[in-house]
């Protein structure tokens, strides 16, 4: 008979351990999915940062190239504004 109430005593105390254990798994498994669901929001920002980083990169990259192209015609106008003068002042020499 004590083994009858051992066993009863027993089985009554290892239901709740098992729920209260269960429970807890449960809540780790809560916790995992909502830290894989904050990694998926953190990747999916760095994307977007990554994207718009891109875009700033080429428009500034094309401002520079505008920019470059702008100072070489520049260059090349005063080289050939040097050319000129110098040939107007060859021309004046030939005509004294």
């Amino acid at each position: 008979m004590d083994i009858v109430g051992l066993a009863a005593v027993i089985l009554t105390f290892t239901i709740p351990l098992y729920a209260i254990y269960r429970g807890y798994n449960q809540s780790d498994d809560k916790m995992e999915l909502k830290k894989i669901k904050e990694q998926r929001r953190l990747e999916e920002i760095k994307q977007e940062n990554y994207l718009l980083e891109n875009e700033s990169m080429r428009i500034e990259l094309d401002k520079i190239k505008k920019e470059n192209e702008r100072k070489q015609k520049a260059l090349e106008n005063k080289e050939d504004r040097r050319w000129l003068i110098e040939e107007s002042e060859e021309e004046k020499d030939k005509a004294e």
